[in-house]
């Protein structure tokens, strides 16, 4: 325990060494709030930033929610499909009720029949016996009188 209290006894210089680690230990941690407070800053801009860039893309989004809407009118999309397609909207005498479905499905509707068979293969080509003979090329080497 002795050894203890003459460490807070101990002199430096006329400073006592537990004061000179306390004002250390101070002058550390005033630096680390510094440096805090600057990293604190720099994060701050960073999502000033962020925040920036999502109110600009959220933007963007609602200018293309509003050209699909555009694009998506029933009026348009019927105008095109005039145009290109030569649709017109269905007439009221187009519509059926329920009573003449059964009409409408029975002519419409074919039997079932058996599969039609395939067309008949075309005939394979000719055999070699009908096809006519190609005159044999044989070529014999005729003895030189240079021996």
């Amino acid at each position: 325990m002795n050894a203890v209290l003459r460490l807070f006894e101990q002199r430096v210089r006329g400073i006592r060494l537990i004061e000179l680690v306390g004002i250390v230990l101070a002058l550390g941690m005033i630096f680390w709030v510094c440096l805090s407070k600057a990293r604190e800053g720099e994060d701050i801009r960073r999502m000033n930033e962020l925040d920036a860039q999502i109110a600009a893309e959220q933007g963007a989004v609602q200018t293309l929610k509003i050209k699909v809407a555009q694009l998506e009118k029933p009026s348009r999309l019927e105008a095109l499909a005039k145009q290109y397609l030569g649709m017109q909207p269905i007439s009221a005498a187009h519509e059926a009720d329920i009573d003449s479905l059964s009409e409408i499905s029975r002519a419409t509707s074919r039997p079932v029949t058996s599969p039609v068979p395939l067309a008949p293969e075309p005939p394979a080509a000719p055999a070699a016996a009908d096809a006519p003979a190609e005159p044999e090329l044989i070529t014999t080497a005729k003895p030189t009188g240079d021996h």
